[in-house]
């Protein structure tokens, strides 16, 4: 049975702190405050309902550490001047592409070097693959971004939707949760194309429903996000918009109830494959319902003094 109290010890929202600051990912207290307000204990402590101390902790990292990232590349703008991203992400790229470390002089892939070394050691081939593939393609995905920003090109909902799957950094966390969950994947292929799907739906669902909560930030930022696409394709009201947003989020979720439903019921596979894909559908509906509360309470998205004035011509979408 897992050490509920110790998990309850390392879940407080300042937990995270001295590890973050360690990592070089805070560095002053306005740092601290905004980490803080993330409640990233909420995500994690909900991910993982009856997890340890220690896969808790390294969940909450692993999420302190993905929201870093993206900071750095969105509300601070890495893009707006020509082959600043790609610096950036140059140090990550080669932490995933080899074994052999990143420099020194990247604080940001040592951090990721370390997470992934607590993360895959025990992991399948199969895994580590697949988690370098996903993280890989965020990169690209981000990039794919910049691009369109420094382009001022605003692409049309499908393509948005698209990319948008890509750069939520979705499928590389629920990776992480098939280790700090003990609930690896089933690599089976009577059932792969339909956890694809099901992967796919879950980063959808995370991705309109982030879009949702940081619609005003957003907006502040001068960055449109799924609402303010919405509300200029349908020249409707941003309340319209996210009504309809609110109803693609509904639908998708309906769509991934049926294939979660489907899976367990799958007569294809031997009793203790269908026992693991079960314990695996487990992981995916907690992580789901985690991921929409946290994304009602954190204060991440909250506008703040902080400018943000290279966004004013480098549009998101």
């Amino acid at each position: 049975m897992a050490d509920n109290s110790s998990a309850s010890a390392a879940l407080g929202p300042e937990a995270v702190l001295p590890w973050a600051s360690e990592a070089g990912l805070v560095a002053d207290a306005r740092g601290e405050r905004r980490l803080a307000s993330m409640r990233l204990d909420v995500l994690a402590g909900g991910a993982l309902p009856q997890g340890n101390a220690a896969d808790v902790a390294l969940t909450t990292q692993w999420a302190a550490f993905i929201c870093w990232v993206d900071d750095q590349i969105d509300r601070r703008g890495l893009g707006s001047v020509p082959g600043e991203l790609e610096r950036f992400t140059a140090p990550l790229r080669r932490v995933l592409a080899s074994d052999t470390g990143p420099p020194a002089a990247a604080p940001h892939a040592v951090v990721l070097a370390g997470l992934w070394e607590r993360t895959a050691a025990g992991m399948s081939a199969r895994w580590r693959s697949r988690f370098t593939a996903d993280y890989t393609d965020f990169l690209d995905a981000c990039a794919q971004e910049v691009a369109l920003r420094r382009a001022g090109v605003r692409p049309p909902l499908a393509d948005y939707l698209a990319l948008r799957r890509r750069t939520i950094t979705l499928l590389p966390m629920l990776d992480v949760l098939e280790r700090t969950g003990h609930a690896p994947s089933v690599e089976d292929p009577r059932v792969d194309a339909r956890l694809q799907d099901l992967r796919w739906a879950v980063a959808d669902v995370a991705g309109w429903a982030n879009d949702l909560a940081s619609a005003a930030d957003d907006e502040a930022a001068g960055q449109d996000n799924l609402v303010a696409l919405l509300a200029r394709q349908d020249d409707c009201s941003t309340g319209t918009a996210r009504l309809r947003a609110a109803a693609m989020i509904e639908e998708r979720r309906a769509g991934m109830r049926a294939t979660v439903a489907a899976l367990r019921a799958e007569p294809g596979l031997p009793q203790d494959r269908r026992e693991e894909l079960r314990r695996y559908m487990d992981l995916v509906e907690t992580f789901m319902a985690a991921t929409l509360h946290w994304l009602t309470v954190t204060g991440r998205f909250a506008c703040d003094a902080e400018p943000a004035t290279y966004r004013s011509h480098v549009p998101r979408s």
